[in-house]
């Protein structure tokens, strides 16, 4: 029994000592959360006294890391900013300048807006802001020295004329034959508007930006237009429809084909890329056309009673004339439609046959010398007779050449003093002169060719 009552009072004494032992530990924790709580609040009010005048954690302003800063230190990160600062240059064909804040006196002063923020910042929230950004933005004086930026902007090769050139419009390809013209894409250059380029350079840099890309700041002289623009494409399909139109002249056996080849001679293409034909050109090549086939005012030669082959000289109205004006507006309506045209010009008066011999088989053949004309039918004398012709003597003589007769009328006499004359009809061709009436007298054959 004593053994049993030993034994209890030994587990009494270990269980009080346990119990102890936990109040102790209790003790000791509270101490320790005691004294961690204590150094928390002291480090707390000590982060709530510095953050009075400094900014909190976190603060950026205008892009500059301001936390725990005061507004002097804050100053001076913004003064060394500015001489830090770099503004790059991207330029077209991979170029790449930069231009220093040190290099132009470039100079911050956010004057008292840090103040003013630091003023306004409750220092007690200081721990939150350890876990949120406090961006601030202050409207801050920005200068630079404008000589220095010139000299600087003058050193760059963007702005060294020398390297730059031009952009250009899409535009026509050389002349295929065959095929045409094809488009030839626009080309970018790097030619500098300088209002602008100055402008975008004095924005990024008042505004601290890192990069100004000239491209897409639009400080080229870019393109009017592209090769997919409207105005490209029309004039593309426009030239096109010209030099693939072909106009085939004829002139009895032969003929003038005007195609490609000379049509591209002829294309204009305006600034706003619309498409014109040359209207000198075109009218210089309906005067060659008219040069070569006109045959009215030019000479003739002619198988004359006697066999013998003469010339008859150039006058009278007889002969092939276009009408080039008239020839001119039918080719620009034949281009304008596209279609091909074979035919032939616009003629203001035609004669009876084309070639040297333009006046046919019927014609007559007239005398000045011998006074005396011959009547041809198909190439036949059918009637032959004397002729009075104007008086030289009196300066009423008759000019020589080919004549086409204005009207035909039947038994009428020519008389004068000491002749008469029944007229003829046809064709009348003067060798060495022509029919002529005297001054007041009916002329019965009237003009000819």
């Amino acid at each position: 029994m004593a053994g049993k009552a030993q034994k209890r009072s030994t587990n009494s004494i270990q269980a009080q000592r346990r119990k102890k032992h936990r109040q102790q530990k209790r003790r000791q924790k509270m101490v320790v959360i005691g004294a961690i709580l204590a150094i928390l609040a002291i480090l707390y009010l000590a982060g709530v006294m510095f953050f009075r005048n400094h900014f909190l954690p976190n603060t950026v302003i205008n892009n500059i890391a301001c936390s725990g800063k005061t507004v002097d230190q804050s100053k001076a990160a913004f003064e060394e900013m500015a001489s830090e600062y770099v503004l790059v240059l991207t330029e077209r064909d991979d170029g790449s300048e930069q231009i220093k804040g040190s290099e132009i006196a470039l100079d911050v002063n956010p004057g008292t807006s840090l103040d003013e923020i630091l003023s306004e910042q409750n220092p007690f929230t200081w721990v939150w802001s350890l876990f949120s950004d406090q961006e601030e933005s202050v409207e801050a004086a920005v200068s630079y020295d404008t000589s220095l930026l010139d000299t600087v902007l003058s050193s760059l090769n963007c702005t060294d004329e020398s390297l730059m050139y031009d952009s250009e419009d899409a535009s026509l390809s050389e002349y295929v034959s065959g095929s045409g013209y094809e488009m030839v894409e626009e080309i970018y250059g790097t030619r500098l508007q300088e209002d602008v380029f100055l402008e975008c350079v004095d924005a990024a840099i008042l505004a601290f930006e890192e990069e100004l890309n000239l491209v897409e700041s639009g400080c080229y002289v870019d393109p009017v237009y592209t090769a997919d623009s409207e105005a490209a494409q029309t004039m593309l399909t426009t030239a096109n429809k010209y030099v693939n139109t072909t106009v085939t002249y004829q002139f009895g056996d032969n003929t003038e084909v005007l195609d490609g080849s000379v049509i591209s001679q002829w294309i204009l293409v305006a600034d706003d890329l619309t498409v014109t034909l040359d209207e000198e050109q075109e009218t210089a090549y309906i005067a060659d056309l008219a040069s070569t086939y006109d045959t009215k005012w030019k000479s003739r030669t002619l198988v004359s009673h006697s066999g013998e082959t003469v010339t008859v000289p150039a006058g009278g109205n007889y002969g092939w004339r276009v009408n080039q004006d008239d020839t001119l507006a039918a080719l620009n309506e034949y281009l304008e439609s596209g279609e091909d045209y074979t035919g032939e010009v616009v003629w203001y008066q035609t004669a009876a046959q084309y070639g040297d011999q333009d006046y046919g088989t019927t014609y007559i053949e007239v005398s000045i010398s011998a006074q005396h004309f011959w009547y041809y039918v198909n190439g036949v004398v059918v009637l032959e007779s004397d002729f009075v012709s104007g008086d030289v003597a009196t300066g009423h003589d008759t000019p020589k050449g080919a004549y086409q007769i204005a009207y035909k009328a039947r038994d009428q006499v020519l008389e004068g003093q000491g002749y008469s004359h029944r007229s003829v009809t046809g064709c009348l061709l003067w060798r060495e002169w022509v029919f002529m009436m005297p001054p007041g007298e009916i002329r019965s054959a009237g003009a000819f060719i």
